[in-house]
């Protein structure tokens, strides 16, 4: 029985006798034999078997030794069996040359020396162990050469796919419509960029890295940014507005955005940063128009109050003037009327006079208030108040602070804001009570009104359309105030409050 990874060696001889005492002589060597008595024998059972050596008698009938060698080797390309040709007679050169023509590699004569025979097997044992060493170093060589090619092509695509990789991000921060930027940390110097961040602030690549963030910072500035960076880093996200320098001295507001990270046990800040000069212009454009707006208001109201100025003299000299001359005559004529009817009549004309004057006055001094201008705005604000309390049937409640003085184009304006709120009160909120409050706070004035109505809904305290409470907050903004209108939710009713500063003497 064949022994596996024993190498194979062949035996030809068409006499048995022979063939034991080749077996006998062979035994020593390690190897698995194999035997046949005829060429064809031996052709049958060593097909597709790897042989270390083929020892053939020479002369056999059918197929001698020189056509079974050629015919063992005629379809082995890569591993040619050598082949010890066995003879019992002279060889001459012919034949020689017919046996090495065959693959014959040497010849040993019978009767077989059993040392000479056995060094030779040794021999070509030796020579086969070899061939097969460097058939497995082949093999070993190509696998690992076939492996070197495996992970040089899987490095390639690595690559391939790394390269694809850095043009993609490339790509990608070109495509931010603002600069990108990352730096190393704790030195804050740049590490990478894109290429808005060179075009904006012209700079070449080659100049771009390594660069300090104070380069893109106004020199004044640089110990205020370097607090912003440690302070804000200390949270891991950073955002300031501030004016970035370019490398020619000019400078862009911008809005910079960055994080704090870390990777490979390195720390680095990444960022955006987008120009703002269009949105500070709509800023600036925008403050300038409201500015202007106010400026319009404000003298609208003025041109307001002069109007009514002018009325409220008109009614009162011209209207209120007619009407005394009225009631004067009135009584002249019931002195010299002595029908009863026609005096009552008299004096029933003579009291609707009395009343219409009333009434002028009260319009009068609702037109222009020239008690602001004679004793001040506490005793505008509480003559005003006894005043609608009595048409309103609405119980006042005064809180003044006397110390409190106030010019009188302001105190007008806050007149202003006090009428329109009782206005409000007496039209919406069905209350019974209202509370005026003038005193000195932190932020300056407060001038505070609140009353125990039903209170204002959101949608009308936000609606476009209030236009009461629109013209309330300007008028505060053009005291340099502010103005906050709220419900009362907990005690119901409407809050307003007032806060203009303590210099608006």
């Amino acid at each position: 029985m064949a022994v596996k990874n024993l190498p194979n060696l062949l035996i030809v001889d068409d006499n048995e006798l022979n063939l034991f005492y080749l077996e006998a002589l062979i035994k020593p060597v390690n190897v698995n034999l194999i035997k046949a008595t005829s060429g064809s024998e031996a052709l049958i059972i060593t097909k597709g078997v790897e042989l270390a050596l083929a020892i053939l008698d020479v002369r056999m009938p059918q197929m001698d030794g020189y056509e079974l060698a050629t015919k063992i080797n005629q379809d082995r390309v890569d591993d040619k069996v050598p082949v010890i040709f066995l003879t019992a007679n002279f060889i001459d050169e012919t034949e020689l040359f017919i046996g090495y023509n065959s693959g014959a590699v040497d010849y040993i004569f019978k009767p077989v020396s059993s040392h000479i025979l056995l060094c030779k097997i040794n021999v070509f044992l030796e020579l086969y162990n070899q061939k097969l060493k460097i058939i497995r170093g082949a093999e070993k060589l190509k696998e690992s050469s076939d492996k070197l090619v495996r992970t040089n092509n899987m490095l390639k695509k690595r690559e391939e796919k790394l390269v694809q990789e850095q043009l993609f991000n490339k790509a990608l921060l070109n495509s931010i419509p603002g600069i990108f930027y990352l730096y190393s940390l704790p030195d804050l110097r740049m590490i990478m960029w894109n290429k808005q961040h060179e075009t904006m602030f012209g700079y070449e690549p080659d100049e771009m890295k390594g660069r300090h963030v104070l380069t893109w910072h106004l020199p004044e500035r640089a110990e205020a940014v370097m607090d912003s960076l440690e302070n804000e880093l200390d949270s891991g996200q950073v955002s300031v507005e501030t004016p970035l320098v370019k490398k020619d001295g000019s400078t862009i507001p911008f809005m910079l955005t960055g994080v704090k990270f870390k990777s490979n046990g390195h720390r680095y800040l990444i960022g955006i940063g987008s120009d703002v000069s269009n949105r500070k212009r709509t800023e600036e454009e925008l403050r300038n128009s409201l500015e202007q707006l106010q400026q319009l208001t404000n003298h609208i109201e003025k041109i307001r109050e002069n109007e009514r100025l002018t009325i409220a003299r008109d009614l009162h000299d011209d209207l209120g003037q007619a009407l005394t001359a009225v009631k004067i005559d009135l009584g002249i004529i019931k002195q010299k009327v002595s029908d009863s009817e026609l005096v009552s009549k008299i004096n029933n004309v003579t009291a609707l006079v009395g009343e219409t004057i009333k009434s002028v006055q009260r319009i009068t001094s609702q037109l222009r208030p020239e008690i602001i201008d004679d004793l001040g705005l506490n005793a505008a604000i509480q003559w005003y108040a006894r005043e609608f309390s009595e048409r309103n049937s609405i119980e006042i409640l005064l809180d003044l602070d006397a110390s409190i003085e106030i010019a009188s184009d302001n105190a007008l304006t806050l007149f202003r804001i006090m009428q329109e709120s009782l206005t409000n009160i007496a039209r919406h909120s069905k209350a019974t009570q209202a509370e005026i409050s003038l005193y000195k706070c932190k932020q300056g004035i407060l001038f505070r009104l609140s009353d125990n109505g039903i209170g204002i809904s959101d949608p009308d305290l936000n609606s476009k359309k209030s236009f009461g409470i629109i013209g309330m907050k300007e008028r505060a903004t053009s005291m340099g105030g502010s103005c906050e209108i709220y419900s009362n939710k907990k005690n119901r009713g409407t809050i307003i409050e007032l806060t203009l500063p303590l210099n608006i003497n």
